[in-house]
């Protein structure tokens, strides 16, 4: 993501959803000191102003990640503090010793749909938590939006800009039929305990329609090429999609412990 400050006025239902999440899991968290690693903080806004809301007061440290150099350069500017500090971090790829086994809880937020590389992603969180630390992990099983870029990059005007949607763009559980399953077994191989998956059919409606829905498409698209095209792209999604302004989507809500 190239374009923190514009997804960060356009992410209103990633910050919905998390929300109504973390208002069920309050009891949860560790009480005192604890430690506390959201992966996938973007703009570091929802790091801040929800994540911080809901955990206990008195925790020890909070570290926003996230793989785009310009999310973390833009959090850091607005919102770290002396507890609060943000941090480069692809949850795909191998993690610093430094940072195994020193977090009492590891959360995410409409991340993990983007990682095709499921396991190691869960493995990294694993090797992140302190004995008996929890993770809580939220993102897009299937998706109307997913099913539409596949459409279109089956057609001979997209397929050479998202070709690679499936790798790219689409949830891993996107055509699953069983996804907690799935994911419950993926976490009992890898070691946790307490496992669980909860499933919840949602619908999020644009308040600026179209228009909003293509911003924050366009901070999240991740083809190269494509953001010169971007409005005809747009215009062609709404052709087949009319009511591209809703989304309808499965949310995954994911626990577990070390």
């Amino acid at each position: 993501m190239q374009d923190p400050k514009t997804y960060q006025e356009v992410s209103n239902m990633q910050k919905r959803d998390l929300e109504v999440i973390l208002k069920e899991y309050q009891s949860e968290w560790k009480h005192k000191d604890a430690r506390i690693m959201d992966i996938g903080c973007a703009d570091g806004s929802a790091t801040i102003r929800l994540w911080k809301k809901y955990i206990p007061q008195n925790f020890k440290t909070l570290v926003g990640s996230d793989k785009s150099l310009a999310c973390v350069n833009f959090a850091k500017k607005h919102y770290e503090s002396e507890k609060v500090k943000f941090m480069t971090l692809d949850i795909e790829k191998e993690i610093p010793n430094e940072l195994k086994g020193c977090f009492d809880h590891v959360v995410s937020n409409y991340v993990f749909h983007w990682a095709q590389q499921q396991e190691k992603s869960f493995s990294n969180i694993y090797e992140m938590l302190a004995k008996d630390g929890k993770c809580l992990i939220i993102f897009l099983g299937n998706c109307n939006i997913f099913e539409n870029y596949r459409t279109l990059s089956r057609t001979s005007t997209w397929n050479s800009y998202i070709k690679e949607v499936k790798t790219k763009f689409m949830s891993p559980y996107h055509d699953s039929q069983d996804p907690e399953t799935e994911i419950k077994n993926l976490m009992k191989k890898i070691g946790f305990r307490d496992i669980s998956v909860k499933v919840h059919e949602l619908s999020f409606d644009f308040i600026r329609g179209i228009d909003e829905f293509s911003d924050m498409m366009k901070c999240l698209n991740p083809f190269e090429g494509l953001e010169n095209k971007w409005e005809d792209f747009i215009a062609d999604y709404v052709q087949l999609d009319p009511n591209a302004s809703t989304i309808v989507y499965q949310l995954l809500v994911v626990s577990g412990k070390k």
